[in-house]
Order: C-alpha cells, then sequence, then structure tokens
C-alpha cells in the first residue's frame, strides 16, 4: 500500500496540492487547449474562481511570510497571511508551480460559504 501511495503522489506531480486543485487544474488546461470562448466556469460550483483564479488557503512549512512571499512571486494576488496560513487569488497556470514551493506544507481550495441565514437548532421551537 505505501508503495502505492509514493506511486500515485509521484504520478499527481503535486502531493502538497489537494485533490481540487488537481482537478480544477487539469479542467483548466483542457478548457485553454479546446480554445473555447467566454469565461472559464468549474465543473464544482464549491470553488470560487475569480479571473482564472481560484481561491486557496496555502499552509506554510515554516514561516508563513516566506510562503506570501513566494505565492505572490507567482502571480497571487490579495495574499493576506494568517498564523501559518496564506490566502488569496492563485492564477490557475501556476497550481504546479505552487506544488513545488518548499515553503509550502499543503494548498486547497478556499471553502465557500453559502448563501442563507442562520438555521435553528433542532428543539428550539420547543419550549
Amino acid at each position: 500500500l505505501r508503495n502505492a501511495q509514493t506511486a500515485s503522489d509521484k504520478g499527481s506531480g503535486m502531493p502538497k496540492v489537494a485533490q481540487e486543485l488537481r482537478s480544477l487544474y487539469d479542467e483548466y488546461s483542457t478548457y485553454v487547449a479546446s480554445h473555447q470562448t467566454g469565461v472559464f466556469q468549474p465543473s464544482s460550483r464549491l470553488m470560487r474562481v475569480i479571473d482564472d483564479r481560484i481561491v486557496i488557503d496555502a499552509v506554510a512549512s515554516g514561516d508563513v511570510n516566506v510562503l506570501k512571499s513566494d505565492l505572490e512571486s507567482l502571480g497571487m494576488r490579495q495574499a493576506v497571511a494568517l498564523g501559518l496560513i496564506v490566502s488569496g487569488e492563485l492564477p490557475i497556470t501556476a497550481i504546479p508551480a505552487m506544488g513545488a514551493l518548499a515553503s509550502l506544507n499543503f494548498a486547497r481550495a478556499a471553502s465557500v460559504l453559502l448563501h442563507g441565514g442562520p438555521r435553528p437548532s433542532p428543539g428550539a421551537n420547543e419550549l
């Protein structure tokens, strides 16, 4: 099983990048290669894409400011560091380069907030 995992990680080429980002990169690459017109829309509605950029959360392997600088050098906009996490808008085309950063521990798509108000807890109206 260990060899299968290692082979799988090597096959992906981006073991520090979440599967949803690897899939998004593949989907975007296919879109660009097909010369489609219009704005790229990912198949997953849970990912926030803005002008061919994906909003991500990246966890630093060490100094968060080094990771922030590295991500900005790859074209990240609106980079904000908090704790060990850098969030911002990364060009989809930079996902493989991000996966190779020594300053990166792990990266994933930022969570999308779903609209709607708070829901009452079960039994809240039974007073």
